[in-house]
């Protein structure tokens, strides 16, 4: 007998794309914004030849950004930050504030809906069903090393006081060869060489496997926010057994299996919403739990 109910009329997956593609659009508006062109050069301005340009303070990516005399810095940043100079310089952790708070609320929520990378991997995961289906698709299964990979990067930002993470992180990659782009008319070959190693990895092998296995970032804001306040939950008197929830996780966590009270990785839950959106009875809602847990 079907249970009552209906899907949620409100989806979380819209929203969150515009939110996603407005990060896009700040990455390249800001080095677009912020570059020199060769016509304002100083030595003109002082000839008097154009006037001194109108420069309102603009500048960074995902890992930190400032508008006017405002900063947000990432939770992981201001970590590597503060092993690297052994100081906690007070700016930056006010700054860090704000997106630390949000993380131990909602989760790592910034995977979901801020990260550039994870959005382009979310819509590389079509192609990649496609290539399935076509049998150029190799199955292979990575153990998650991202707490092993980050336990090792902030041994040796502590020791070597030099940004590892900052260095490898896709998010702030992505917005630095955006501003090589702008600025220099190139891309490096470094960075250029591991986003596409990514989305190579993503396409012919397992779908989002950097974000559930690799990434040192998100593994970070996994431990942060294990014990997030907002969670997804389910309504195991509606739930219908229809495995749609299960099919939309991009990380085949399984929420079906709440109804039955199973087991269910909180550590690589991003709160996306996708297992929300697709389920017909509106069994699956996010609640507060004040126990976090």
């Amino acid at each position: 007998m079907m249970a009552e109910g209906k899907r949620h009329r409100f989806r979380i997956k819209p929203p969150r794309r515009l939110v996603q593609l407005g990060v896009i659009v700040v990455l390249i508006g800001v080095p677009f914004y912020t570059q020199n062109p060769l016509e304002w050069s100083p030595s003109r301005i002082v000839l008097g030849h154009l006037p001194k340009p109108r420069v309102f303070p603009l500048s960074g990516d995902t890992w930190s950004f400032s508008i006017g005399g405002f900063t947000l810095t990432h939770p992981v940043a201001f970590i590597e930050e503060v092993l690297s100079s052994k100081v906690v310089y007070q700016p930056l952790l006010i700054s860090a504030l704000i997106p630390l708070v949000l993380t131990l609320v909602l989760g790592r929520v910034f995977c979901s809906w801020l990260c550039p990378v994870g959005f382009l991997l979310e819509l590389n995961q079509k192609v990649n069903s496609l290539f399935r289906r076509a049998g150029l698709h190799l199955r292979v299964r990575i153990k998650d090393l991202r707490y092993t990979i980050l336990a090792l990067a902030l041994v040796l930002v502590f020791f070597f006081a030099f940004p590892i993470l900052s260095i490898f992180d896709p998010p702030h990659l992505f917005g630095r060869e955006l501003m090589y782009i702008f600025t220099h008319g190139a891309v490096s070959l470094s960075g250029a060489g591991l986003l596409l190693g990514i989305f190579l990895l993503d396409l012919f092998f397992a779908p989002r496997v950097w974000c559930r296995s690799l990434c040192p970032s998100g593994g970070a804001l996994s431990l942060l926010g294990a014990r997030r306040l907002w969670r997804i939950r389910m309504d195991a008197g509606r739930c219908t057994h229809c495995g749609y929830c299960d099919e939309a996780c991009p990380y085949g966590l399984e929420p079906m299996g709440l109804a039955e009270a199973k087991g269910f990785d909180w550590l690589k839950c991003d709160n996306c919403g996708l297992c929300r959106d697709v389920c017909p009875t509106g069994a699956l809602s996010y609640r507060f739990d004040l126990k976090g847990g």
